[in-house]
């Protein structure tokens, strides 16, 4: 392991694409080789914006799509701000499951580019970031017989746009962003995951 400074990695990808699995396969490894970890995740649910979308998303109140799309940059940058950028100065492995890849997933096509110019002048990237790709009937398949209650993005129609978001932010973004192939055993997904964090010299 390098004994530098903190990193920031970040999980993406639509809903059921087993994100949270990974998220602590890898916690485990870095603490078992003598890394700190902050585990944390976007949106946020006990700061302020965080909080406003919490309700929004729970309660199906209608919000114009851009407008909600604001509020999770504004919950972002206070997160980075209050929690991501204190641990990394602080030496420690930052995993977030999702960051600003999720809220140009999630934005009207049309919106798409401003979303992506505006996240980046607000926060920086992670040193790396995976998008675990699956097709939207895997999800809608692991989503119906993990959870009772969906919110209302976890819609079939909707993650099959929000997949295609997804693959045209990765090419957007480039080498700092890897694509998974999420439909393979999760062990293997794992292995994959070290073996990139290594050739980045991330770990």
């Amino acid at each position: 392991m390098n004994k530098d400074n903190g990193k920031f990695i970040v999980f993406e990808g639509i809903d059921g694409s087993g994100k949270g699995t990974q998220i602590k396969k890898l916690d485990e490894f870095l603490q078992k080789n003598g890394k700190k970890t902050v585990l944390t995740c976007e949106h946020t649910r006990d700061l302020p914006v965080g909080k406003l979308i919490e309700e929004t998303v729970n309660n199906g109140e209608k919000m114009d799509p851009l407008a909600l799309q604001l509020c999770f940059v504004a919950d972002r940058r206070d997160h980075y701000k209050k929690v991501i950028e204190p641990a990394i100065e602080n030496g420690k492995f930052v995993i977030s499951d999702r960051y600003y890849g999720s809220t140009v997933a999630y934005t009207e096509e049309s919106n798409r580019q401003m979303m992506l110019e505006l996240n980046e002048n607000v926060v920086p990237r992670a040193d790396l970031t995976f998008f675990l790709d699956i097709d939207a009937d895997t999800a809608i398949s692991r989503i119906d017989s993990s959870r009772s209650n969906k919110t209302i993005f976890e819609r079939k129609n909707i993650l099959e746009k929000c997949r295609r978001s997804y693959l045209w932010f990765c090419e957007k973004v480039g080498e700092s962003v890897i694509v998974i192939d999420g439909n393979r055993d999760i062990e293997i997904i794992y292995q994959d995951i070290l073996e990139k964090l290594r050739n980045k010299k991330i770990i």
